[in-house]
């Protein structure tokens, strides 16, 4: 049985996609191009495409959320 489409896309979302600053000002850019990687591990991993959960524009709106949680590229690092 398939891993519940939710949680697969949560749980992804948060071990796949940081803040980046070498994206910053291409947010569209990047939301595309992750969107393509968790479509294709949701393939992988035998999530329905056609589950509401993988609706593109949701996915898209996750996606660009994630990344723009963190403003400072720093934030979270260890200073050594």
């Amino acid at each position: 049985m398939a891993e519940n489409p939710s949680n697969f896309v949560r749980d992804w979302i948060s071990e796949h996609v940081r803040s980046d600053p070498f994206f910053n000002g291409h947010v569209e850019e990047r939301v595309g191009l992750v969107l393509k990687r968790l479509t294709s591990a949701s393939e992988a991993a035998d999530i329905p495409q056609d589950d509401p959960e993988l609706a593109p524009d949701l996915l898209r709106d996750l996606i660009q959320a994630a990344i723009e949680r963190t403003r400072d590229p720093s934030a979270g690092l260890q200073s050594f």
